[in-house]
């Protein structure tokens, strides 16, 4: 059978009948899919139902895609609807529109006996058309403010969905059977109503006369506690509340308590009291001043800056004459004074919260024989203590005995009031008049004495480095200390180590070194990569000294008590370093050394071979014909203890001493010559072999001199342009 005719062939095979085939057995139908996104915005397209279905088709052509190429398309052919607008929810989305306006209470004031006018705004958000309302909050209102209508969907009169052409300025709107009079609106809910033809009539200002200013001494917001009158309110009666043993109250021009002492309408066996007993009305007033000066003065407070000299006798005798600094606060609310200790950083205290908690401050009397009286404390006062309060109308500290240059006694603690607040200054100058010269400026009191500058101690310890100790000194777990190196110049002298010997030599400043330490020999090591010094002493069978480490790698200073610390320019061949408080001369350097050395002419002079050879040429020259004779003469000298002479070789040791004593003879030759110089000077010389046939006495030339370096005669004489007679 071909390929070709496969297809009828399974179609003309009989398949059984079974549940879901055969005939009536359900077809798929598929679903056109509607919802699409064109742009961002998702939108309906209108498919074509009409169209007829598709025909069957064999199983393998969404396989192959050689097959099914005849097959009738499933797609509609009917063109995808574009919407003409967005959806309100995406094109208004955030978009509000707000009026603002007021609504009448249920309760009346008794102010004006007219309903209460409550300030609101209701706000329309256009992208679902809810509607929200709400009230401005204003402190100590005594009503509860904010939301009045949570954001939801609203009708209007005709029992229909709101919209925000129902909201209208100057005309009412009732919301869930409240009415709103609507004043006015913010200017894009204007400028939006215009565009879409709503006419917007002009704002309507608040009513006023429906919310007259209270009196003074009551908050605006509040209901009046008080009827109206013309003026002033009246002013309460000077009364004495509680009856006998109460409280006596006197008010000023403005009903608000200013005195309150403790008082009694009993009689005692000196005399009567001469306080007139409190009549109910009195109590009220009391009640009714003490409300009205919360309203007013809520969150007002007065703010003084103090202080206050450490008296002897004290707790602790550390503190007598320093003098602690406190801030003191006095709340206009209900007459209460908080004070505050301004804790200095390190000062040896614990720090507490508060000096003296808000309360009443009670007045202090003067003992005649030293000392302030209350009438406080842990036991009950007693009846003349009851008596000299009666006697005193102002038991209490009040605002107006605040005064900046004076003193308030603070349960035996004496502050001295130096300054307040601007805040402070603008109310005294609203409520008493005072002027900027009633404040007058008081000089700051002494401070701690000034810290002396840190020392950082020299370490002689000989244990760790000194920013070790330091650090030490910062944190409870030191850190290992940053090295004050570039990077760059590390890079450049990693690895790098000048090496040196020396020798304990006596110093100024320093006690003569034992014959016994000058014998001691130190290699110092100089580390260019980070600028430290270490020294190590060979260890030497039965010298008495252990040997090993003399100095710890670390920085090193110049000398004691100097802020500079040692560079390589500093060690060379001759130089003299103070170390771990003793003087050091460096005699000799390895050829790694010197040849380091040389390659930095200009850090060290001494290394400058082309220099060195000018400057003492110049030298000699100056000096003339004798020092030309003596150079040969030392030179003869030298030759002779070689072999008995004839070799006219000088080994290192031999150049060395006949430049060392032409110095010491020729006259300013010293001046242009030292111990790094030579060295510098013989590294220049042409070495050559020695043989020691050449010498008048082979046999007694030593042996180890067969293996040092010699330079000839001849040699040393062209290079110091010296003519060589032999």
């Amino acid at each position: 059978m071909s390929l070709l005719n496969t297809d009828e062939w399974m179609r003309s095979v009989d398949v059984p009948v079974y549940a879901g085939n055969g005939e009536g057995a359900p077809r798929p139908r598929g679903v056109p899919q509607t919802l699409q996104f064109r742009n961002g915005i998702p939108f309906q397209t209108v498919t074509n139902r009409a169209t007829a279905p598709p025909g069957p088709t064999a199983p393998w052509d969404k396989h192959d895609p050689r097959w099914g190429t005849n097959r009738p398309s499933t797609a509609s052919n009917a063109p995808a609807a574009v919407p003409t607008r967005k959806p309100s929810w995406l094109a208004y989305d955030g978009v509000k529109l707000q009026w603002r306006g007021y609504f009448e209470d249920l309760e009346t004031t008794k102010r004006t006996g007219l309903p209460r006018v409550r300030k609101c705004f209701i706000t329309y958000h256009l992208e679902d058309g809810t509607v929200d309302v709400r009230e401005p909050r204003e402190v100590n209102s005594g009503i509860v403010q904010g939301p009045l209508l949570h954001r939801m969907p609203c009708d209007n009169a005709n029992g229909e969905r709101m919209s925000f052409r129902d909201i209208s300025v100057g005309e009412p709107v009732t919301i869930f059977s409240r009415t709103y009079n609507v004043l006015g609106c913010d200017e894009f809910t204007r400028a939006f109503l215009a565009k879409e033809g709503v006419h917007v009539p002009p704002e309507i200002p608040f009513p006023h006369e429906r919310d007259p200013e209270p009196p003074k001494g009551q908050f605006k917001s509040a209901p009046s506690v008080m009827p109206a009158a013309a003026g002033a309110p009246p002013r309460l009666p000077d009364a004495t509340v509680g009856g006998g043993g109460g409280v006596s109250v006197r008010f000023n021009s403005e009903g608000v308590a200013v005195e309150v002492g403790t008082g009694g309408g009993v009689d005692d066996a000196r005399g009567s009291t001469g306080v007139r007993p409190a009549p109910p009305s009195a109590i009220a007033g009391l009640k009714e001043a003490a409300g009205r000066q919360f309203l007013a003065y809520d969150r007002r407070v007065l703010r003084f800056f103090g202080t206050c000299e450490v008296p002897a006798g004290g707790d602790d005798a550390r503190l007598v004459g320093s003098t602690r600094n406190f801030v003191v606060h006095y709340y206009l609310a209900d007459d209460t004074v908080e004070v505050l200790e301004v804790m200095p950083g390190n000062a040896g205290r614990e720090p507490y919260g508060k000096f003296l908690k808000r309360q009443k401050l009670p007045k202090a009397t003067l003992n005649p024989g030293g000392g302030y009286r209350y009438g406080v404390g842990i036991r009950p006062a007693s009846d003349e203590t009851l008596r000299a309060r009666r006697r005193e109308p102002d038991g209490f500290y009040h605002w107006r005995d605040f005064r900046v240059g004076e003193d308030v006694v603070v349960f035996g603690l004496v502050l001295t009031l130096r300054d307040c607040d601007e805040h402070t200054k603008a109310w005294y100058a609203a409520e008493c008049g005072l002027t900027d010269d009633d404040f007058p400026s008081m000089p700051p009191p002494a401070g701690p004495p000034p810290i002396p500058p840190r020392v950082v101690p020299p370490n002689v310890s000989g244990i760790g480095s000194e920013a070790d100790s330091l650090n030490s000194v910062y944190r409870l777990v030191p850190k290992v200390p940053k090295k004050d190196v570039s990077f760059d110049e590390w890079l450049i002298n990693q690895g790098q180590v000048m090496r040196f010997t020396g020798k304990l030599v006596d110093g100024p400043g320093k006690p003569p070194v034992p014959e016994n330490e000058k014998a001691r020999t130190f290699v110092v090591s100089f580390f260019l990569e980070d600028n430290t010094l270490a020294v190590f002493e060979p260890p030497v069978p039965n010298s008495g000294y252990p040997g090993g480490k003399y100095l710890e790698r670390r920085p090193a200073r110049k000398a004691s008590g100097s802020n500079a610390y040692l560079r390589a320019r500093d060690c060379r061949v001759g130089a003299v370093l103070e170390i771990k408080g003793t003087w050091m001369r460096l005699n000799a350097a390895d050829d790694a050394t010197l040849a380091i050395m040389e390659a930095r002419p200009k850090e060290f002079p001494g290394s400058d071979a082309r220099a060195v050879v000018t400057a003492l040429t110049q030298a000699i020259a100056r000096a003339g014909s004798p020092a030309a004779k003596e150079l040969s003469r030392l030179c003869a000298v030298e030759d002779a203890k070689l072999g008995g002479g004839g070799a006219m070789v000088l080994n290192r040791a031999a150049f060395l001493n006949v430049m060392c004593e032409l110095c010491a003879h020729a006259p300013g030759l010293g001046e242009f010559v030292d111990a790094q110089r030579l060295i510098t000077l013989w590294r220049v010389l042409p070495k050559v072999s020695f043989d020691p046939t050449q010498t008048r006495l082979p046999a007694g030339v030593p042996r180890e001199a067969l293996g040092e370096d010699h330079a000839l005669i001849a040699d040393v004489f062209e290079t110091l342009s010296v003519p060589f007679e032999r």
